[in-house]
């Protein structure tokens, strides 16, 4: 995207950008050409942002010939003195040094060592007031590289004949929050649910329901229960020869497509898809499905390709494909004469590049598939199907567990049904929002709070997820997820209702809130008023660390700096009567929206 006033910045990487070139014009004699400072925001408060660049320079320069600084302090004062600031952004730039306190044994006293410089930033408030107003005019524009590209990815994929369950949320809430990042900056999103379909399982689905319910067209009475449909055949299977047999040939009919076995698969599959899209209408996920059997036929063709080129080998009456590092190969046709899923998905990502046209292809699957999905990458590579132009990620992530910290299961040790976990914090919620009702007095009616609860019960789910570190386990708690105190989506929607309820009892209306933004400015006339327009500038940058690192979790910790920097301004600058500071809380309104879209997550204005 180009850049206007209009448009965000990438802050901290602007003054990075400008820095680095004050750096090697300054010290050129010294630094490699391709240094690069580094300029962050400060967690400490102490100014908007921060670098430690003079240090990193000092430590790289001050054992060379001619060197002439004493000190990294020194280092910082004289960049300073050539940094050239083209969007006059910076207010005041000053040297700050870390000190350690280290105590000499020898000589039993305590000696001061300088161990860090770092160079502490603050922004102009005519920069911040400008291009705050200019956001409420004309919308929230980034610039950023992330934008453009054609995206495939793949997420959800539940398996045919059986319930999504606990193991399902973590693939679909952050597979979908991450689409949403990717649409709002324009680019083409594909969103695959590569559902499992296809395979010997179903020759054993097909016989039992054949056995069951001959007239499985007219009623699907007896496979409702998806779960004690599956647990049912697999019994039968593993006690009965001739069941057993019977499932091998509908097996061996399906590959060849025989109509009526065909008809008794797609009636499974329509049956599961039926409950999957009921998950999804409550989440508000949008997938296309492209499951496993559509790869089938294309694997069968690609297999005389790769044996042409001499990618493969048999080992033991397998064919393999053998990557350089790995001791584990590709099984690309088993002994038996079977396809697995290590063909399916080889074949899925060349069809994924060279049919769909995809630069970037993000799989959002469990870290236990981390192994699977380095193989399936050097495959790619061999393959020649993957270069530098083409971006592929494997977006894992860690388990759900149960408060304890051991497998989150049932009672009685089974798997959790995704939709018994949503009934639940739907209730939960509804629960909570009953007693504070009754508690405040806020006259609540039940319909409201059977529709607010339901959205703050998914959207509760979805943030206590999405706030966490990608690749750790978490603890599944309901009753921290409701919290309305501390990172949570109830306290942040506390905010946003604070906002909204502030335009009620004023009689603010949409018309009033425009006509403040064409004829009003903003004008900074208090720290805390600063300090929250900042924590809504940092967008731009944290979108772009977002998508560089796939970390959704960078986007809940903005929304919540949002949320305890507009506490402290609220509590310390009187809004009412002060149109500056209405249209800053406009402002955080519609960050605090916009965020909550990227999550998924749906705000309530009554609470």
């Amino acid at each position: 995207m180009e850049s206007t006033e209009s448009v965000m910045i990438n802050i901290s990487k602007y003054l990075t950008s400008i820095f680095t070139k004050a750096a090697l014009e300054t010290f050129k004699d010294y630094l490699p050409e391709n240094f690069e400072g580094q300029v962050v925001w400060n967690s400490l408060g102490t100014s908007d942002l921060t670098s430690p660049i003079a240090m990193k320079i000092y430590n790289l320069c001050n054992k060379k010939e001619n060197w002439k600084y004493s000190s990294s302090k020194e280092v910082g004062e004289e960049l300073i003195k050539n940094i050239k600031d083209e969007k006059s952004i910076i207010e005041e730039t000053k040297i700050e040094q870390e000190i350690d306190k280290k105590k000499n044994k020898k000589e039993k006293k305590k000696k001061q060592v300088p161990e860090t410089t770092y160079i502490d930033i603050n922004i102009k408030n005519s920069y911040i007031e400008n291009i705050s107003l200019s956001i409420l005019k004309k919308g929230i524009k980034i610039t950023t590289e992330y934008t453009k590209k054609k995206v495939l990815c793949d997420f959800s994929s539940p398996n045919i004949a059986k319930e999504m369950h606990i193991g399902h949320l973590r693939s679909t809430i952050i597979g979908d929050s991450i689409c949403r990042v990717l649409e709002f900056l324009d680019n083409d999103v594909m969103r695959i649910n590569h559902v499992g379909d296809w395979g010997t399982q179903f020759g054993m689905l097909i016989a039992y329901l054949e056995s069951i319910n001959p007239k499985y067209e007219t009623s699907n009475e007896n496979i409702r229960d998806l779960e004690e449909f599956y647990k049912h055949a697999k019994e039968k299977f593993d006690s009965d020869n001739d069941f057993k047999k019977l499932a091998q040939l509908k097996t061996v009919e399906l590959q060849k497509g025989n109509e009526n076995t065909r008809k008794a698969w797609e009636f499974i599959c329509q049956v599961s898809r039926e409950n999957f899209e009921k998950i999804y209408k409550r989440l508000d996920i949008n997938l296309k499905e492209v499951g496993e059997s559509f790869y089938d036929p294309l694997s069968r063709k690609i297999i005389p390709i790769l044996e042409e080129k001499n990618l493969l080998e048999k080992d033991q009456g397998a064919v393999i494909m053998r990557l350089e590092g790995e001791k584990q190969p590709l099984i690309i046709v088993k002994s038996d004469g079977g396809i697995g899923y290590d063909t399916t998905d080889l074949v899925a990502l060349e069809y994924r590049i060279n049919e769909c046209k995809r630069d970037w292809i993000i799989y959002v699957v469990g870290s236990e598939q981390k192994d699977h999905f380095r193989l399936l990458f050097k495959a790619g590579k061999k393959c020649g199907w993957m270069n530098d132009n083409i971006r592929v990620d494997h977006m894992d992530f860690g388990l759900v567990q149960g408060k304890d910290g051991k497998k989150f299961s049932t009672r009685k040790g089974g798997i959790v049904k995704l939709a018994d976990v949503l009934d639940e914090a739907w209730e939960d919620a509804k629960k909570e929002m009953i007693k504070r009702n009754e508690k405040n007095n806020s006259g609540m009616s039940l319909d409201y709070i059977n529709e607010a609860s339901e959205k703050l019960g998914y959207s509760a789910i979805k943030y206590f997820d999405l706030k966490q570190f990608r690749v750790s386990n978490y603890r599944f708690d309901q009753e921290k997820m409701l919290d309305d105190k501390g990172n949570t989506a109830v306290y942040l929607f506390y905010t946003y209702v604070r906002i909204c309820s502030i335009y009620r009892k004023n009689n603010i209306s949409e018309k009033d809130i425009q006509s403040l933004i064409e004829n009003e400015k903003i004008v900074i006339t208090h720290k805390d008023e600063k300090k929250l327009l900042v924590q809504l500038l940092k967008f731009n940058d944290v979108i772009d660390d977002v998508l560089k690192d796939l970390a959704l979790n960078l986007l809940c910790d903005y929304v919540y700096g949002i949320a305890t920097n507009f506490a402290v301004f609220y509590e310390n600058c009187k809004v009412i009567g002060n149109n500056s500071r209405i249209l800053i809380i406009e402002l955080c309104k519609r960050f605090m929206k916009l965020t909550f879209d990227l999550l998924g997550l749906t705000p309530i204005e009554k609470i």
